[in-house]
């Protein structure tokens, strides 16, 4: 499977690590900042409950702070928030029901008995949830390992070029 496209800045930033003409990086790094898309109207959808309204304040909030969300995130953002909502009733469910539930059954004289427990049905959608925000959250830059990355980016743009890259530039 190819890897996602990378933005002609972040090329640019990353000091062009594909080795591709400089001269159409910059002309296509134009082009993505003439595409840039508005944020001066994000707000949580109304589908939204409670919870996963207030999360969405709080990470739209961070993220217009960095400039990473745009009118256009709004949906995943909500995708992320929704998912954490889920999360969060699974699991007050699962800590007031316990890991591993247990039935009631009968002996073989017809006698109620405790069964032996089985793992938490909800278990695996409190992972699947989990699963949802993971993937969101390292697109929105929410993860530590996700803003190392970013910040690698942004120390990259700040660097002096050494003689050699001064010497070779685009070679």
């Amino acid at each position: 499977m190819p890897r996602p496209a990378k933005s002609a800045t972040l090329q640019l930033i990353q000091g062009n690590p594909n080795k591709k003409n400089t001269d159409e990086l910059e002309m296509r790094a134009e082009q993505e900042q003439k595409m840039k898309m508005r944020s001066n109207n994000i707000k949580p959808p109304s589908w939204l409950d409670k919870v996963a309204k207030k999360e969405f304040k709080r990470i739209a909030e961070l993220l217009k702070e960095v400039d990473i969300i745009t009118e256009a995130d709004i949906s995943m953002l909500a995708a992320y928030c929704n998912a954490y909502s889920q999360y969060i009733s699974i699991t007050k469910v699962i800590e007031e029901d316990g890991l591993m539930v247990h039935k009631d059954g009968f002996d073989e004289d017809g006698n109620p008995i405790e069964l032996i427990g089985e793992e938490h049905p909800l278990l695996k959608r409190q992972k699947n949830f989990f699963d949802q925000m993971k993937s969101a959250a390292n697109d929105f830059g929410l993860t530590p390992s996700a803003r190392a990355k970013l910040a690698i980016t942004k120390t990259q743009e700040i660097r002096e070029k050494t003689a050699a890259e001064k010497e070779f530039d685009n070679v």
